[in-house]
């Protein structure tokens, strides 16, 4: 049986989404406010995020990567697992699912879709993500690959309903600087961009299920 707080999730995500005000809670400033149908009638090019939720030692939890360092603009960043839809993927939940299998090793039998997102338009990389929300049960076993991921990140759901850990912080890359940029801040981690977009969105579903959160 599905824990209730994983029930109670799956039905606020039927019945609506926050959308983009939400989102642009946690967007860096400057940011422009397409509608779907405008950045769609660019070919942009398409990709699919997984957001999991699982139970570690009594706590529910999400997973972010790293990347590797390498030229070009997402560098080093914290993501969602996910990538690039491909011509033969079927939907972008597939895609969601299929990407989240080859960057950590989490096969789709191990994963329960319990919904999704708003979708949301990276403009420095000309990408249109879908995010999903996935159960991936408890104590799930991640596989990375190196070729992908530097490094794995579990961070507890409640950070994302936690005040205190949204600031303002400068984004330091090896080729640009971003003053006041809104972040998740994670212990030594900084979580931004349109992972924090996305993070957005959901804390404001979570927190309508914080009761739940047991």
């Amino acid at each position: 049986m599905y824990p209730t707080f994983i029930e109670a999730l799956e039905r606020r995500l039927e019945q609506g989404l926050p959308g983009r005000d939400a989102q642009l809670k946690m967007a860096p400033p400057g940011r422009l406010d397409y509608t779907v149908e405008e950045i769609l009638g660019q070919n942009p090019r398409l990709a699919a995020v997984m957001l999991l939720v699982f139970r570690r030692q009594g706590e529910w939890k999400t997973l972010f990567t790293r990347r590797h360092d390498y030229e070009g603009v997402h560098s080093g960043q914290i993501s969602l697992p996910g990538g690039k839809r491909e011509e033969t993927d079927p939907d972008f939940q597939f895609t969601a699912l299929r990407e989240t299998r080859e960057e950590i090793g989490l096969y789709e039998s191990g994963i329960r879709i319990l919904g999704a997102l708003s979708e949301l338009y990276v403009p420095p990389s000309h990408f249109m993500i879908y995010p999903y929300i996935g159960y991936a049960g408890t104590d799930p076993v991640f596989v990375p690959d190196p070729a992908e991921v530097k490094e794995l990140i579990e961070v507890p759901l409640s950070l994302f309903s936690n005040p205190g850990a949204r600031k303002m912080e400068t984004i330091r890359t090896s080729k640009y600087e971003i003053p006041s940029v809104p972040a998740f801040v994670y212990q030594n981690h900084l979580i931004w961009g349109a992972t924090a977009i996305v993070l957005s969105e959901f804390s404001e579903i979570f927190a309508s299920l914080e009761t739940l959160n047991t």
